[in-house]
């Protein structure tokens, strides 16, 4: 008997320096709280060096997009991963976006970021309000207690997303695809931590769960290797 493939998730990598006594070392690589995420929900992590993305959907099963610096902070990551995106919805492969990997996804199909500083208050986190009937809706609940890390946020999602989670002072908290049958969602908390700290942050086990349930299901990377 065979045993059960694991979905292939490429987490999308970036250019690094790493100091060394010697001169610094330029790396590719994402934090290793999504590896490890993917891992525990039953994907298997691979680094989407820059510059590979679309490239490599052939066989990649699902996508995530991961934090970190400012939207305009490095213009050359903000064009890999727009193109990244653009590729992604165009080939409906599954596709997770946390904190700056949703805004980025935004960004690439026309939508626009507003400047929310002093909007995270990270040790106390901030309560999130779901939009019924959406994706969010049914892995979160109506409301919850997230922990975000970010002085940018979604003034306007752009062509094909729609705003499906809001903070108290109306902070865009998800966007997901306007048509259903495209399987997409971002996240502007970081879901990939806190992962054994339930209480704090429900949030990881039931999103990241969800992307490797569809790329599983859809198994798109398999379809186009056979």
């Amino acid at each position: 008997m065979s045993a059960v493939r694991r979905p292939v998730i490429g987490i999308a990598g970036h250019h690094q320096l790493v100091p060394r006594p010697f001169g610094d070392l330029p790396v590719h690589g994402a934090a290793a709280a999504y590896a490890a995420a993917v891992t525990a929900c039953g994907g298997r992590p691979v680094v989407v060096p820059p510059g590979a993305g679309p490239g490599l959907l052939d066989v990649l099963d699902g996508v995530v997009l991961t934090g970190g610096d400012d939207v305009g902070a490095d213009p050359a990551r903000d064009a890999d991963e727009t193109a990244l995106v653009r590729a992604v919805v165009t080939a409906g492969v599954p596709l997770l976006g946390a904190c700056r990997g949703l805004q980025v996804m935004a960004v690439a199909l026309g939508g626009v970021l507003d400047d929310v500083t002093g909007h995270c208050r990270p040790a106390a986190g901030h309560a999130v309000t779901t939009r019924p009937g959406s994706v969010v809706h049914g892995l979160v609940g109506a409301a919850v207690t997230t922990t975000a890390l970010h002085r940018q946020a979604v003034a306007a999602p752009g062509r094909r997303w729609r705003a499906t989670a809001w903070a108290m002072d109306g902070t865009i908290e998800a966007i997901e695809a306007t048509d259903p049958a495209l399987p997409a969602l971002g996240v502007q908390w970081h879901p990939e931590l806190f992962w054994n700290d339930a209480p704090q942050d429900p949030t990881g086990p039931a999103v990241f769960a969800w992307l490797v349930r569809l790329a599983e299901n859809g198994s798109t990377g398999a379809r186009r290797r056979a």
